[in-house]
């Protein structure tokens, strides 16, 4: 009896050892606790990219055994850092704070990350704000224009740099004002906030976090999104359509989401979706996109990617009749 008990015993234990063996490093047992994951953000820290992951990434730390830091790793219109996740292992420890910049340096040819990343989790959008240094003479987005127009070229109209979002849509402004303005690229939104705060950038087209962020330094003339902003200090702020510009159809804001190299386990990406899932849906991060106007746009997965061609089917016109569609 105590024989035939024991090899029912060995049987089971051998049995679960089996089945534990089958889920394998990408089930049950990833991630691990010793492991960190990172989130490259590929622009400089301080910008609003930045901000709004960095929150983010507080509250996703409440939902995984892991450390997750954040690696800014700035350049190209977010290329240096996108190309930087797809030298690493498809392995789910590397994330990427994906979004249009991602859709847009691919399309320019900078990067292959759009073509090469699965999607984990899109977030929201953060309207697009043109703005100037307060102590600039100019009150509206008509004084502007109408400067530029008076010396074409002078006048320059930055972005955080010609492979993201803001350097798409600085291209689409320049291109319905008859290439009156001087575009100028800078190393992300920190770098195109220093440049303007500092006198070396006229005009510059920031995410509304950043104008939320500086807004005693900063005079935001039009919001290039469809509707007004739902902040209370910017709800004063006109739409293009508003300022006597509704022609005018450019990309409006920047939309981030989160993304792993291609080829990443599914158990894995299921495993950091409903991390990612319970940091959106947190009440700190709700309050956060609230307090700083962002625009839900929550997806999973393959949803994810799906609305990553929806991006590249809105760019694509701007880049191609700028001449600057490689891929």
């Amino acid at each position: 009896m105590k024989r035939t008990l024991i090899a029912v015993l060995v049987a089971l234990v051998f049995v679960s050892g089996l089945l534990a063996a089958g889920r394998g490093e990408a089930g049950s047992r990833w991630p691990d606790p010793e492991k960190n994951i990172t989130l490259i953000v590929p622009f400089a820290a301080g910008g609003g990219t930045d901000l709004i992951f960095r929150a983010l990434v507080e509250e996703m730390k409440k939902n995984l055994p892991s450390t997750i830091i954040v690696s800014n790793i700035g350049g190209a219109g977010s290329a240096t850092g996108t190309n930087e996740l797809l030298r690493l292992p498809a392995d789910g420890y590397a994330l990427l704070a994906s979004g249009t910049h991602t859709v847009a340096a691919t399309l320019q040819g900078l990067t292959d990350g759009a073509n090469q990343v699965e999607g984990i989790m899109g977030m929201n959008w953060d309207p697009f704000i043109v703005a100037v240094n307060i102590n600039k003479p100019w009150k509206t987005f008509q004084e502007v224009v109408n400067a530029a127009k008076a010396k074409p070229r002078t006048i320059s109209l930055g972005n955080a740099g010609m492979g993201g979002a803001t350097g798409v849509a600085s291209i689409g402004i320049n291109l319905n004002f008859e290439n009156a303005f001087n575009v100028t690229p800078f190393g992300g939104g920190a770098d195109l906030l220093a440049a303007t705060l500092g006198g070396h950038c006229d005009v510059g087209i920031f995410s509304q976090s950043e104008v939320v962020a500086n807004r005693n330094m900063l005079r935001p003339l039009v919001v290039l999104y469809d509707a007004r902003s739902i902040i209370p200090d910017l709800a004063d702020v006109p739409t293009l359509a508003e300022a006597g510009y509704p022609q005018v159809k450019i990309p409006a804001g920047s939309y981030r989401s989160i993304s792993v190299r291609k080829g990443t386990p599914p158990e894995v990406k299921k495993v950091l979706a409903q991390a990612a899932r319970k940091a959106f849906e947190s009440p700190a991060y709700q309050t956060y996109m609230k307090q700083n106007g962002l625009i839900p746009a929550f997806t999973e997965l393959a949803a994810t990617d799906a609305y990553f061609g929806e991006l590249r089917d809105m760019y694509l016109p701007i880049l191609k009749e700028a001449g600057l569609l490689k891929k």
